[in-house]
């Protein structure tokens, strides 16, 4: 196992990672593994099933909120005024058929990469992995459903919701894998770029949240490396490659994240403005967060010839 990529849970920010594969691409760079959760499991096995970047783009950039939910405020409020069973605030069943048309499984079955996604079991409150072998259109669905505001799904006849819950950025399968280049893309700048304090109630909240999407993230690198450099607050961050107590060599880690708070309302914003505009981000940070990694490969490769 070579290259791995890890592709984290934002809903509607997903659009970023689109620019950051489209980067990756014009550099040549392709993963044996892609892991992904939520949105980043829809775009993964997107990418899996062999869909071209062309239509990777096409699609997140003329899909509105329309072809991926529908609002059912009344079952909702109703739900919490009777305490009865609780109704989804949304109803996913245009996202379902978007994924169902465009996805095709025989492709995903038969790809030389290795596909990861995660969704929760309800009923046992755990992490579960799901690869292209097992991947179908249910799956997909639970990977994304946020819980509260989309319905659960079921597989094999129990209950999964979103597997950002527990692991909104999947890395630790790429590092159990022993995967020698990691490249992990955030759908949050907080823990990667260096932010304010919150001035007011709401920015604090966003924070929390945001705090939210990272956590898995850090505490697998924590973890994985007691050297990462916490500190370290833009550009792309490189775990060191050897551990000096045991001689075996480390992964190198690089991370690509928005350069701006994206606020709660990107979450669910599935807008073509949206769209374009963190495709078009999600390219020009990948170049300027990464940059040096495909510098340091034509070095290699210079030094390699002479």
């Amino acid at each position: 196992m070579k290259r791995a990529l890890i592709l984290s849970g934002g809903g509607a920010r997903g659009a970023f990672q689109i620019g950051v594969w489209q980067y990756l691409q014009d550099k040549g760079w392709d993963p044996d593994m892609i892991c992904g959760t939520s949105v980043g499991a829809i775009n993964a096995v997107a990418i899996g099933s062999g869909m071209s970047l062309a239509k990777l783009l096409d699609i997140w950039r003329t899909h509105h909120r329309s072809n991926m939910y529908r609002l059912k405020i009344l079952q909702f409020v109703w739900s919490i005024i009777t305490g009865k069973s609780p109704r989804p605030l949304m109803d996913t069943r245009p996202l379902r058929s978007v994924i169902a048309g465009n996805l095709d499984i025989e492709e995903l079955r038969r790809s030389p990469r290795e596909i990861i996604i995660t969704a929760v079991n309800l009923l046992t409150s755990q992490l579960t992995l799901f690869n292209n072998s097992v991947i179908d259109i249910d799956h997909v669905m639970a990977s994304s459903a946020m819980p509260i505001l989309f319905p659960w799904q079921y597989i094999d006849g129990e209950p999964y919701w979103d597997g950002g819950v527990m692991a909104n950025t999947p890395l630790f399968p790429a590092l159990e894998s022993g995967a020698k280049e990691i490249i992990i893309v955030l759908l949050s700048p907080v823990g990667h770029q260096l932010r304010k304090e919150p001035g007011n109630l709401m920015t604090a909240g966003e924070l929390v949240f945001e705090h939210l999407l990272l956590g898995s993230c850090q505490s697998t690198l924590l973890n994985q490396n007691d050297q990462y450099d916490n500190g370290r607050r833009s550009g792309s961050l490189s775990l060191t490659k050897t551990d000096p107590g045991s001689g075996h060599d480390r992964p190198r880690i690089l991370m690509v994240s928005p350069s701006r708070m994206l606020g709660f309302r990107s979450l669910l914003n599935f807008s073509i403005k949206q769209a374009y505009r963190l495709i078009d981000e999600g390219y020009q940070n990948a170049e300027d967060q990464l940059g040096d990694l495909f510098s340091l490969k034509k070095n290699e490769q210079a030094d390699a010839i002479i």
